[in-house]
């Protein structure tokens, strides 16, 4: 299935003329990624690109975002259990404007005689103006193949050109005293509320596109803060996320955990560039909660059943515990769910503990009366009953069916 996948956004990327390359170790012959650019530049101040020395050093279940001094960019994930990578690119996410080119001509100290060698090559160049189109794609990927969520983002910029400190150039004459525009923070605070309407409309496209935005909006002062101070904002601004999924109408037991685990990453921050990937990977990680888990179609209470019949499959979700945990007449509760949810609530945790049992019998070895008691069913024989009632299969018969068909569609297809 991961092979599948991956040849499909292979195929995928290369229709619109995006070079993928699949890279094994050792990685000590990488010149051919900017098809000889830098050594056809004299005085190329970029010299040869450090990747060999970078793929070894590479996280699993990570996708990076790598961008170059010449404002060109690559995507790389590693792939399942395998030491290759998988390498898109270069591709320009920006227009190299006129202006663009001769600034990037000045600072790499190319003379004006080579400045058809680059303007060559960006001819040549796919161009994929739609960033985060072109990041959905890959993260689309990483979902099938590690699991939503169960992934890093890492976005690097060579040669010192991340985008979170683009301002600090624009600004480098200014005073460290310089005062803040007026105008600047109130474009920042409009921008930071339109991050946060679209997180609470799980809107992640529009959300990563103005949090791009957002990070050009900081004035010099700001730049030259300390990384404390950036480390407080990015805490800020998972506070203010996490208020706004939970207006949003999901339940605090489903936040609370996420929230946790970001500001545990915010405190590991050894570096002020290291802020904005961690930005990006909460409003992913929010805008899935709100796409997964918003009720607001619904009414508090049945938000609240809902909520705890996804937090705990194991437990006693009868109709007798769920109105004595909730302090409400347990025919009232009964009524309400039917005419809500379409189904008794019963039949509903039954169905979702199924659900479960059936992503555990594909994904784990688990004997079939283990994952009967991870799903809240202690009698096995009623367990196999009732699976069987719902899919038509017996565990057992389930497991093997599905490993046979996983087995029938990777056959064949080699790691490339």
């Amino acid at each position: 299935m991961n092979q599948t996948m991956i040849r499909f956004i292979q195929n995928l990327l290369e229709n619109v003329n995006v070079p993928v390359h699949f890279i094994a170790p050792p990685y000590d012959n990488l010149t051919w990624l900017d098809s000889g650019l830098r050594a056809s530049l004299p005085n190329a101040s970029a010299g040869a690109m450090p990747l060999d020395k970078w793929f070894a050093q590479l996280m699993p279940q990570t996708i990076y975002y790598v961008a170059d001094t010449f404002h060109c960019c690559y995507s790389v994930l590693g792939l399942p259990q395998s030491q290759s990578f998988m390498l898109c690119g270069p591709v320009l996410l920006e227009e190299i404007s006129q202006e663009t080119f001769l600034d990037i001509a000045r600072n790499m100290g190319i003379p004006k005689e080579s400045h058809h060698i680059l303007k060559n090559y960006y001819s040549h160049l796919p161009s994929f103006q739609a960033v985060h189109l072109f990041q959905n794609i890959f993260t689309t990927l990483a979902d099938n193949i590690w699991g939503k969520e169960k992934y890093n983002i890492q976005f690097i910029d060579f040669n010192a050109m991340d985008k979170w400190y683009e301002t600090h150039r624009l600004y480098q004459n200014a005073s460290d005293t310089a005062q803040v525009s007026l105008p600047m923070i109130e474009v920042r605070y409009a921008l930071e509320n339109q991050v946060l309407d679209a997180v609470s409309k799980g809107n992640e496209q529009k959300a990563q596109e103005l949090a791009a935005r957002l990070c050009s909006c900081f004035s010099p002062q700001e730049v030259v803060c300390s990384l404390r101070d950036f480390m407080d904002y990015t805490l800020a601004f998972n506070t203010l996320l996490r208020k706004k999924v939970e207006e949003a109408g999901v339940h605090p037991m489903h936040i609370d955990q996420r929230s946790s685990q970001h500001v545990r990453k915010i405190e590991q921050i050894t570096a002020k560039g290291q802020c904005y990937p961690i930005m990006l990977q909460m409003i992913h990680t929010y805008c899935h909660l709100v796409q997964t888990h918003r009720r607001t179609d619904y009414s508090l209470l049945t938000q609240k059943v809902l909520a705890y019949i996804s937090a705990d499959l194991a437990g006693d979700l009868g109709l007798k515990a769920m109105s004595e945990r909730l302090s409400v007449n347990a025919s009232y509760l009964s009524a309400l769910f039917k005419k809500e949810m379409g189904v008794p609530l019963t039949d509903y945790v039954n169905r979702q503990r199924m659900e479960q049992a059936k992503k555990l019998l594909i994904i784990t070895v688990l004997p079939v009366k283990t994952i009967a008691q991870e799903c809240g069913i202690s009698d096995v024989y009623y367990f196999n009953r009732l699976f069987k009632k719902v899919t038509g299969y017996t565990p057992k018969a389930y497991r093997e069916k599905t490993n046979r068909e996983q087995e029938s569609i990777e056959t064949g297809i080699a790691w490339p």
